[in-house]
C-alpha cells in the first residue's frame, strides 16, 4: 500500500467563521487511511476549539499574517503598509515551517495567503498547492493585483465558492466552483431551539428575522438596523437579531452599529457563536443586507433548514438565493417591503422555505462538496 500523503491546510481566520465553518466540514470528510494532515491556524481563537476534534494535527503560530485586497477586507493607506511590511517575516517562517513539515500538498485556505506559496514552491517546486478564493478581489487596488498574480504564479489548482469570487482570479483554466456546503446530519429542518427566543424573552408568535455574520461595514448591517428602526415601529412583533459581534473590545463600525439600535427593544445582539443550528432553527427569516459581493454561508446553512431568505442583489449572494427560495431587494425600500411581505405572510415562509431546502440538497452536500475537493487532490497527487 502506497505511504499516506501529507496535507497541509493554512487557515486564516480565528473566530467561528464561514470560512472556519467550511473547513471544518471538510476535515469531517477526510479520509485518514489516504492522508495524514496537519491544520495551521496562524491566529489563536474560538477556532481551536471548533477543529481540536478534528482528525489533524493542530499547530497554532502567529508568524504569518494574510496579505488584504478583498472586498470583505477593503484597503486603506494603512493596511496595504501592513501588508507589505509583513511579507519578509511570513515567507522566512512559512519557509521553515513548510521544511519541518515537507506537505505532499498545501491547501490554503483564502487567497490571501500566497506568500505561504511562494515559500512553499522556493522549498520543493514539486508540492502541489491548492488555494481556496472565498472572497472577490477589489478591482482597483494594488493589493488585489499583486494577491491575483503571485496566486497566478504559484497555485496548481483553485478552488472558488462562486462563480463571482472565482472571476475576480487570474488562472489557467485551473479553478473549480465548489460551493460551501454542510452536514445535513448537523443541519435539518427538525431542530427544536427556543434559544433566541428564551435568551431575549421574545413571544413565540413574534417573527425573528436573524443576520448571522461579521458585523462589518461590507456587510450592510448599518443599513439593515435603519430599516429594522422603521420596521419595528409598525410591526411591533416582527425582532431583528444580530448574531456576529466580536467577544472582545468593540471595533468602530460595531460601536456605530449599537448607537443607531439605540433603545429599539425589537432589535437584539449576539457575539458569534458555535450553537450555530440552534440559532438558525430558533429564527424565521434569514436576512442577508450586504453591500459589497461576496459569499454568505449563512445562506447555505439556513437553506438546509428549510428557512426562507431576504437577501442584497449582489455578486455571491444572488447565486445562492432564487425565486424558489427568497427574496433578493436592490433598495432599502425594497428590503423593508419584503421583510414585511414575507413576515406577515407564514405560507410564503414556509413556501421559501421548502423551496430552500431543495435546493440545498442539490447544491450544498457536504459529502458531494467534499469529494469533489478531495478529487481535485487525488489528480494533483497522482492517487488511483
Amino acid at each position: 500500500m502506497d505511504p499516506k500523503k501529507k496535507i497541509l491546510y493554512i487557515h486564516h481566520d480565528l473566530g467561528n467563521s464561514g470560512a472556519s465553518r467550511s473547513l471544518s466540514f471538510l476535515l469531517d470528510k477526510l479520509n485518514t487511511e489516504k492522508f495524514t494532515a496537519k491544520v495551521h491556524c496562524i491566529f489563536d481563537g474560538p477556532v481551536l476549539e471548533l477543529f481540536k476534534d478534528k482528525p489533524v494535527e493542530l499547530i497554532s503560530r502567529r508568524s504569518i499574517f494574510p496579505f488584504h485586497g478583498s472586498t470583505v477586507t477593503g484597503m486603506s493607506l494603512e493596511l496595504f503598509v501592513r501588508n507589505i511590511i509583513r511579507v519578509p517575516q511570513t515567507f522566512i517562517s512559512a519557509f521553515k515551517m513548510i521544511r519541518k513539515h515537507k506537505p505532499d500538498l498545501l491547501h490554503l485556505n483564502s487567497s490571501s495567503l500566497f506568500v505561504v506559496a511562494m515559500a512553499a514552491k522556493l522549498v520543493n517546486r514539486n508540492i502541489k498547492i491548492v488555494c481556496h478564493v472565498r472572497e472577490p478581489l477589489l478591482k482597483h487596488s494594488i493589493s488585489a493585483f499583486i494577491i491575483r498574480y503571485m496566486n497566478y504564479f504559484f497555485v496548481d489548482h483553485f478552488i472558488a465558492i462562486d462563480h463571482f469570487s472565482g472571476s475576480s482570479m487570474k488562472t489557467k483554466n485551473n479553478i473549480s466552483i465548489i460551493y460551501n456546503a454542510v452536514n445535513f446530519e448537523d443541519y435539518y429542518p427538525g431542530i427544536n431551539s427556543k434559544l433566541i427566543r428564551n435568551e431575549f424573552k421574545i413571544n413565540g408568535n413574534d417573527v425573528v428575522f436573524l443576520y448571522l455574520a461579521r458585523i462589518a461595514k461590507c456587510n450592510g448591517v448599518l443599513q439593515l438596523v435603519k430599516v429594522a428602526n422603521k420596521l419595528t415601529k409598525h410591526y411591533p412583533h416582527f425582532h431583528f437579531v444580530l448574531a456576529g459581534f466580536k467577544e472582545v473590545s468593540l471595533n468602530k463600525y460595531e460601536t456605530q452599529v449599537f448607537s443607531a439600535i439605540t433603545s429599539n427593544s425589537n432589535i437584539h445582539t449576539m457575539t458569534f457563536r458555535n450553537e450555530v443550528p440552534l440559532l438558525i432553527a430558533g429564527s424565521d427569516i434569514l436576512v442577508v443586507p450586504f453591500i459589497e459581493p461576496h459569499f454568505a454561508r449563512s445562506i447555505v446553512e439556513a437553506s438546509a433548514m428549510a428557512k426562507p431568505i431576504i437577501g442584497s442583489n449582489v455578486g455571491g449572494v444572488n447565486e445562492l438565493i432564487n425565486a424558489e427560495t427568497g427574496l433578493l431587494y436592490n433598495t432599502e425600500q425594497e428590503l423593508y417591503d419584503y421583510c414585511v411581505k414575507l413576515g406577515t405572510d407564514k405560507s410564503l415562509q414556509a413556501k421559501l422555505g421548502n423551496g430552500a431546502l431543495g435546493f440545498a440538497k442539490k447544491n450544498f452536500d457536504n459529502n458531494i462538496s467534499s469529494n469533489g475537493v478531495f478529487d481535485i487532490y487525488n489528480t494533483l497527487l497522482n492517487i488511483k
